[in-house]
């Protein structure tokens, strides 16, 4: 039973990636016709100006940014497959199941929301206004710039999952609420380790931008996961 149950997971997994790879291609198109203004709009939310030094970096950053833009648009409908391929494996209760892929979605989008609006400007601003001088003046190239942005979005939209994905743990019996609150000490050096890698800056403010909402959702996913094994010993 529980090979098939592999088996299954594993065909469910590769029709997921077949078909998300389908999606991803065509918001990927979509966003090419639009990557330019899509750069421009990039660029303006940090306030800063970008220069390109080869003849064919533009053109190339907004391929890039066609490829993310069409990940990041498509991640709906790949979180919805996920959860359709799935479904059956784990007897998840269709209106939970529904609320769930809600709920990754208002989060991922919600993390790179906070990102693009106050953790990008406010880290450039600190890295760059906080070094410049009449001696030093900051040169960065669009390629660099686009890569440092879209990897700041897609961390925080991705550590913004955090209550989720401990639910998920919780529900394959992988977690223990006990288990994550007796650790939760070292999850918060961990939360607090991560949250200064993944921030651009070394200043406690701009880490505690991502510190303190990991930390909340942590605590999130403890409760989530109470519920969970308050559930299974309802209906086992």
């Amino acid at each position: 039973m529980e090979r098939e149950k592999i088996i299954g997971a594993l065909t469910g997994v590769r029709r997921v990636f077949l078909k998300s790879l389908a999606f991803i291609a065509a918001a990927g198109i979509v966003s090419f016709i639009y990557s330019k203004q899509m750069l421009l709009l990039l660029v303006k939310a940090s306030g800063i100006k970008v220069y390109y030094l080869t003849i064919q970096e533009v053109f190339l950053a907004t391929v890039q940014l066609a490829l993310f833009a069409g990940v990041f648009f498509a991640l709906p409908v790949i979180i919805f497959l996920a959860w359709h391929e799935m479904k059956g494996l784990y007897r998840i209760k269709p209106v939970y199941g529904y609320l769930l892929v809600f709920a990754a979605i208002i989060l991922f989008y919600g993390g790179s929301f906070f990102c693009f609006k106050i953790v990008l400007p406010s880290g450039i601003e600190f890295l760059v206004s906080g070094y410049e001088s009449e001696a030093l003046k900051a040169m960065i190239s669009v390629e660099r710039y686009l890569a440092f942005s879209v990897a700041m979005t897609f961390a925080f939209g991705t550590t913004f999952e955090v209550p989720l994905i401990l639910l998920a743990l919780g529900k394959l019996g992988i977690v223990k609420a006990r288990m994550l609150v007796r650790t939760r000490q070292y999850a918060i050096l961990g939360i607090v380790t991560a949250s200064a890698l993944i921030t651009p800056t070394p200043d406690v403010y701009n880490l505690s931008l991502l510190a303190v909402p990991m930390y909340i959702f942590y605590e999130i996913g403890i409760i989530l996961v109470k519920m969970v094994e308050k559930q299974k010993t309802v209906d086992p």
